[in-house]
């Protein structure tokens, strides 16, 4: 049987992308897939083997070139396996010292790395982010032509890799049996329009709060992830019309958006967010929920009249387009439809994870031969 190890060092062991969707179909596909998780626990999920090792609490370098790269590598050459697919840049170096092993190496690119540099808060001068930002694209694109394959999440991470015949694998969701979605213990008490995903200030959560705290008639629900400190702090001492629900499984979210009116997502236009396609609005279309959503072009392109869109930096545009969503029933019904319609056809893992399928199988020809 071909062996199959998924890295990462970054992510959680149950991410989404990476286990419940790459890992888990490849598992039931027939391949031996390993899943090795910095910080993960030792167990079998979905017929995938997670092996965990240990991560360091604190320290940035300390992360890259001992948890990254040292203990990853060790871990692997335990593993023993044919193909290795790594998911984060700074398993590159590891990817290499693989590759120069003679394995079958691919890399997962989910995010626009550039881009991504230019929006962290922990660079303090704009000038640095602009020098690091592309020297690693420079590297990036350097070290890509050693690998096997290139898989990215989305288009526009894709067109930087054009040389390399990039598989572009998006992040669209596996789809819920609605009818059999567990009950979910929450009193809803006014019509609600969720939010879904890691809470920071780039991602626009403060003028969403902003809004909501003037929508006495409505109320917004957080279900994910609080990545900042002041933030937390806010939220739990409470917002005005504002419900944190805290953090659930993957397979636990399609519970509470079906539980909701309509889906929002409003981040902020940084170079990383214009061309993203973001995990949650394909959620909420798979759940039938109208949606509105930040007003990049790329959006309105994608997205047409599935969503309502509004200036994510401004709350009363926000609250305005809230109320005007709420008010009008046959906007939402139309809305509903066109994407519980569009989540059924095009927008859903079952189609996406063929290109997955069909790239290992490509892969190991390619090596037979």
């Amino acid at each position: 049987m071909i062996r199959i190890a998924h890295l990462t060092s970054v992510h959680p062991q149950n991410d989404n992308r990476i286990l419940y969707k790459e890992c888990t179909t490849l598992a039931h596909a027939g391949y031996d897939v390993t899943l090795i998780v910095a910080g993960g626990e030792n167990q079998v999920v979905n017929k995938v083997r997670i092996v965990g090792y240990p991560k360091p609490a604190y320290g940035r370098l300390k992360r890259i070139l001992k948890t990254s790269l040292i203990d990853m590598i060790q871990v692997c050459q335990e593993v023993n396996a044919d193909i290795y697919h790594f998911h984060d840049p700074e398993l590159i170096f590891a990817g290499l010292y693989l590759k120069w092993l003679g394995k079958t190496v691919i890399y997962d690119v989910h995010e626009n790395n550039p881009a991504a540099i230019l929006s962290k808060p922990y660079i303090r001068s704009a000038v640095q982010k602009k020098v690091l930002s592309k020297v690693f694209d420079w590297f990036e694109k350097l070290t890509a032509k050693f690998f096997d394959a290139i898989v990215t999440a989305r288009p526009d991470i894709s067109r930087r890799f054009m040389p390399h015949k990039p598989v572009t694998l998006r992040n669209f969701p596996i789809l819920p049996n609605l009818s059999s979605l567990r009950n979910i213990a929450l009193t809803k008490e006014k019509p609600s329009v969720i939010y879904v995903g890691g809470m920071t200030e780039i991602r626009g959560i403060y003028p969403l709060l902003d809004a909501f705290a003037q929508l006495d008639q409505y109320e917004l629900w957080l279900l994910g992830p609080i990545k900042e400190e002041y933030l937390r702090t806010r939220i739990h001492q409470g917002v005005p019309n504002v419900r944190y629900l805290g953090e659930v499984e993957a397979y636990e979210v399609f519970g509470y958006i079906n539980l909701a009116d309509a889906g929002i997502i409003t981040f902020l236009p940084l170079p990383n967010h214009l061309q993203t396609l973001a995990t949650k609005p394909f959620e909420y279309m798979a759940c039938g929920k109208p949606m509105i959503m930040s007003n990049f072009e790329y959006w309105k392109e994608t997205f047409g009249e599935s969503s309502l869109y509004v200036d994510p930096a401004d709350p009363s545009d926000i609250r305005h387009t809230v109320q005007l969503l709420m008010e009008d029933a046959p906007l939402r019904e139309r809305m509903s439809r066109r994407n519980k319609k569009l989540s059924e056809e095009v927008y859903n893992w079952e189609q996406e994870s063929r290109q997955l399928l069909a790239l290992y199988q490509m892969l190991l020809k390619e090596s037979r031969d």
